[in-house]
């Protein structure tokens, strides 16, 4: 039986994956998704993990992704509950994952570059 924390570790199995470059792998690992159940955990937690990534990006991009949200809680919401359109749900909200963390990852290199902030005035 499918849990809310077997699809937070499924989810961040598949972005570990990503990020060490094996997308094969990943796809892999979605394509193993098969029950309801898990397809809706899994497809919850990449929500999670989207959402609270995209909650600390600048005013303008976090704005760019409630639209991106937006058109997935559509997509999730015209599959019903057919599996094989679920999937496709599933993988885009996978990216959008994806790119949240990419972009978390350039802020976060960006600022390190930049150094930290004197309080001069």
């Amino acid at each position: 039986m499918s849990t809310a924390e077997d699809g937070r570790r499924r989810a961040e199995q598949y972005l570990r994956l990503v990020a060490a470059g094996e997308q094969s792998a990943a796809d892999e690992l979605l394509a193993g998704v098969t029950d309801l159940a898990e397809l809706t955990y899994l497809g919850a937690a990449f929500t999670a993990i989207s959402r609270s990534g995209a909650r600390t990006l600048s005013p303008a991009h976090r704005a760019q992704a409630t639209g991106r949200h937006m058109r997935l809680t559509a997509l999730r919401d015209s599959a019903k509950r057919d599996p094989a359109a679920l999937r496709t749900w599933l993988a885009a909200l996978a990216g959008e994952a994806v790119f949240v963390r990419g972009m978390l990852d350039v802020a976060a290199a960006r600022a390190a570059q930049d150094g930290p902030v004197s309080g001069a005035g």
